[in-house]
């Protein structure tokens, strides 16, 4: 039951996104993903491995991956996320750098 809230919270966010203008290789968006991690108190080692983490997002929601394998992925790569924390992660993730690739 768990998984099926965090990925219906990944779902509303990604589909309550607003597509913005990014620029192509993203770093402008580094600073307000970076922020938003913080503002919900997310907490990460290093700025640079999380914004890689994050672009690893949008290759996986690229590559046809569902929004359960793209959570799994994240918590299997990050121990420490709880299957919440992951969907969280991913869904931030996705309006900072791939918000062009989000389903509505």
């Amino acid at each position: 039951m768990k998984e099926i809230v965090a990925i219906a919270g990944l779902a509303l966010a990604i589909a309550g996104a607003t597509p913005a203008q990014a620029d192509p290789d993203g770093a402008d968006d580094d600073p307000a993903f970076i922020a938003s991690l913080k503002q919900s108190g997310m907490t990460f080692a290093s700025e640079g491995q999380a914004i890689a983490a994050a672009r690893a997002v949008c290759g996986l929601i690229s590559n046809g991956e569902s929004g359960l394998q793209v959570v799994r992925e994240v918590q299997s790569d990050n121990a420490a996320l709880t299957l919440d924390g992951a969907a969280q992660f991913a869904a931030i993730a996705a309006n900072a750098y791939c918000p062009g690739q989000l389903k509505n």
